[in-house]
């Protein structure tokens, strides 16, 4: 029970994040401040948020705001230089797609997710494992991370906050 809310709770963590960076980028395609009161430099004048919706989905079925790649490609579309989203997201993209991984393991088990969380686990942990589960990953203390006792989770929170940070402050 513990690993299932653990999974489930993690998974709504990731459906904030690609909600707060859609909401965000719809906000600044409308002309919104952020949160220091800076505006981007726009290349389109969308009348509302619905019809901020469908230039940016433009001719395919849905935009993937989990995809770090097409959320950059479609910022230096949009906006200068990409705006915040650009730099904060390439900063991250590695850990954004790791997270990604995470995700599909946790929301579907298959051979194929379960064997990406277990080569991105023997990455992130430096020790090879098998038939790992998110929860195991989550939760186990992350040897990249400089402060003692940091979880997996403990560190994407912090990456998230600070890439949230940026992208808010504008």
């Amino acid at each position: 029970m513990r690993e299932f809310i653990s999974e489930s709770a993690f998974l709504r963590i990731y459906i904030g994040w690609e909600t707060f960076v859609e909401n965000s980028f719809v906000d600044y395609l409308l002309n919104e401040p952020s949160i220091l009161n800076n505006r981007p430099a726009k290349w389109v004048n969308p009348i509302d948020a619905e019809h901020a919706q469908k230039i940016i989905i433009g001719n395919q079925r849905h935009m993937d705001w989990s995809n770090p790649e097409k959320i950059r490609n479609i910022s230096k579309i949009f906006f200068h230089q990409g705006y915040v989203f650009n730099t904060s997201l390439s900063a991250i993209n590695n850990d954004l797609m790791d997270l990604k991984t995470i995700r599909n393991s946790a929301a579907h088990i298959s051979s194929t997710t379960t064997s990406k969380l277990d080569g991105l686990s023997t990455r992130i942990l430096g020790t090879t494992v098998s038939n790992y589960t998110a929860y195991k990953l989550l939760f186990s203390i992350d040897p990249r991370s400089t402060i003692p006792n940091t979880t997996v989770l403990d560190r994407y929170l912090q990456i998230l906050d600070v890439a949230a940070e940026e992208i808010a402050n504008g």
